[in-house]
């Protein structure tokens, strides 16, 4: 399903870029039969790195033709040229095995993302514009496993979103926001399972999101986020 927001003109189509039943792997079935990361790699290497840079709040070294993006608690180093990107360990960086998630988010993010802070004023999918058609069956959030994961545990749930630097939001039963890219926070809010009740994870949005995000864009965010959640709970 393709999603096209007017304010964008990259589109992520989430059924084309992943295999049914193989999640996390690419597909090349485009009609340039080039994968998705390809174009975007190509669009990132050609654009101005100045305005890249306002508009994202991203910083541009000169010296290694990359771009130094925060991204949740880690800060990584983007190469256009190469194609790779590195996680940042002081002044040191080392590349890392990353999902197709992140490298869409991040992408998009460095190509389409519009100048302005966040409103904090937190909206559902649902008050997403198609966001009611567009975030069920196949599309739904990604939030399945981490209610099977934390909807007993509520304090665990709260340490892996510290362990991600998230802030405390007084929602549910556990809530916190976590600052994804510099201009996207993202919430996430758990009621935890009891007698009468199953659990429940219900994902927040800044009202700004769609100035930086197709819906297409936002599902792959939110998978992201996810999986680094279930990586930091406790061992």
């Amino acid at each position: 399903m393709k999603n096209i927001n007017k304010e964008a003109t990259l589109i992520v189509d989430i059924d084309a870029v992943f295999f049914p039943g193989k999640e996390g792997e690419m597909n090349n079935d485009h009609k340039d039969e080039r994968a998705t990361h390809e174009i975007y790699w190509e669009s990132l290497s050609k654009a101005n790195p100045n305005e890249v840079c306002t508009r994202t709040r991203a910083s541009y070294s000169e010296e290694r033709k990359g771009y130094f993006l925060p991204v949740l608690n880690q800060k990584y180093l983007i190469l256009p040229g190469e194609k790779k990107v590195f996680c940042m360990r002081g002044d040191f960086c080392e590349e890392e095995t990353l999902r197709d998630y992140f490298y869409l988010m991040v992408l998009l993010y460095l190509l389409k993302a519009q100048e302005g802070e966040p409103s904090r004023t937190w909206i559902s999918e649902k008050e997403l514009k198609g966001g009611t058609t567009f975030f069920r069956g196949p599309h739904a959030l990604r939030t399945e496993e981490l209610k099977t994961t934390f909807g007993k545990n509520p304090e665990a749930f709260a340490l892996a979103g510290k362990r991600l630097d998230g802030v405390e939001l007084l929602f549910g039963d556990k809530a916190f926001a976590l600052t994804v890219l510099p201009r996207v926070p993202l919430a996430f809010v758990l009621w935890k399972e009891d007698s009468e009740f199953p659990a429940r994870v219900t994902v927040m949005f800044d009202s700004t999101i769609q100035k930086h995000f197709s819906l297409d864009g936002i599902w792959c965010m939110v998978a992201e986020v996810s999986e680094r959640l279930l990586e930091a709970r406790a061992p």
